[in-house]
């Protein structure tokens, strides 16, 4: 088996490699660029004709399917059978009606945890996934399936190094054990329970017309993808606090005024996901010859989306490598939707994006009224593994207010 280190090393690098290309002014063309084998887009309007043409740009996780299949990597008509199992869940759990109830959850898990960024974490986890279980109408077994989405986000690394890296046949073997492990003992905690057994036939009756559907694969998959994104995105508001005292004293006079509009809070969520989004690139399958803003495209060919270059073009914000926690066009309100894709656009977007917003809204609320952040550095370090989370060891020192 691989060396763990040099792993995430080479999932990090990749990452860097995206942020080193973005925001650089080459003049105003829609060309693609190249990391390896793959061209990449990253310019606004070419990102945005991939994501609305799910027929010519199809999805493709190569190994990641060793977790199984889910809305997440299928396309056509299994999609859409897949998606119809969970959007209805995730719609009217983001009700507003659910506000007060979501805020609650947060506050409540914050105000028990340890004071250290390591307790933080635990309870917005914690929060993420009572939130996720709920929609559902199911109860959450915090600590043990914590435990099991940190061996998923494991798994979910090794799988994405050998879609890039050739595996041997060992360690190829050997990762495709360790997923269908994992998801193997999601379905012995999750059908312990007579309420998720419940849920679970649901899932297989909405799903009648596929073969060899599992409702396990598609019930985890939405679940580490809903938690690690929401949390991810509050780890780095977050980290982004620690940074400037002066920003985070003005958001937590704006949170605690009971205001009805919090526009400085706003725009510093926005600024956060706009500058680390949580899935920082996409992979796409061509599925016949094309050309795309004059970049020519064979069948079969892997293309990549760099959601961090859309979010980072010149010709759509004004000095985009500088994070900006009053950026005017947050601010203003005057940012082109194509060139901000926290959710992803198009037909395939988040289907959990109102919800996974609502949760981050009233997380970053709920630790800003009780905690206190400051930076020991700016260094800025990530993990990637799908999600791009701050570097564990962050040196940000917490206090309760």
């Amino acid at each position: 088996m691989s060396d763990p280190a040099q792993i995430e090393g080479m999932l990090n690098n990749l990452v860097y490699n995206l942020f080193a290309r973005s925001g650089q002014d080459d003049g105003p063309t829609t060309s693609a660029k190249e990391i390896g084998n793959l061209v990449v887009f990253d310019h606004p309007e070419s990102v945005d004709k991939i994501v609305k043409a799910p027929a010519l740009f199809r999805k493709n996780f190569s190994l990641i399917s060793a977790l199984g299949f889910s809305r997440f990597n299928t396309n056509d008509e299994e999609w859409a059978t897949r998606r119809a199992i969970t959007q209805d869940r995730y719609l009217a759990a983001a009700k507003p009606a659910h506000e007060q109830s979501v805020s609650d959850i947060f506050s409540g898990g914050l105000a028990d945890c340890e004071t250290s960024l390591a307790g933080i974490h635990q309870a917005l986890f914690t929060g993420a996934m009572t939130i996720f279980y709920q929609a559902f109408g199911l109860v959450a077994e915090a600590r043990p399936a914590a435990a099991l989405l940190d061996r998923v986000r494991e798994v979910l690394r090794h799988l994405q190094y050998y879609s890039w890296v050739t595996p041997t046949s060992a360690e190829r073997d050997s990762a495709i054990h360790d997923a269908r492990a994992v998801i193997a003992d999601f379905g012995s905690q999750l059908t312990a329970d007579p309420r998720v057994a419940a849920e679970m036939d649901r899932f297989s009756e909405k799903a009648a017309g596929i073969d060899s559907f599992s409702p396990i694969e598609e019930f985890v998959m939405n679940l580490f993808a809903g938690v690690e994104t929401t949390v991810t995105t509050v780890q780095w508001v977050i980290d982004r606090l620690g940074a400037n005292q002066q920003v985070q004293e003005r958001i937590h006079e704006e949170i605690t005024g009971n205001k009805a509009q919090t526009p400085f809070t706003d725009c510093f969520i926005n600024e956060t996901m706009r500058y680390f989004p949580p899935i920082p690139f996409l992979t796409r399958e061509v599925s016949t010859d094309a050309v795309l803003d004059g970049s020519p495209l064979r069948a079969g060919q892997l293309i990549m989306l760099s959601v961090v270059g859309v979010h980072q073009h010149p010709e759509f914000w004004e000095n985009p490598r500088t994070f900006d926690a009053s950026r005017k066009e947050f601010i203003n309100n005057s940012f082109d939707r194509r060139a901000f894709i926290p959710f992803l656009t198009g037909p395939r977007m988040c289907g959990g994006a109102r919800l996974g917003r609502l949760e981050v809204d009233q997380a970053v609320r709920a630790v800003v009224r009780q905690f206190a952040f400051a930076r020991l550095d700016d260094i800025i370090r990530f993990d990637y593994a799908l999600a791009l989370r701050p570097a564990a060891g962050m040196a940000v020192n917490v206090s309760r207010r």
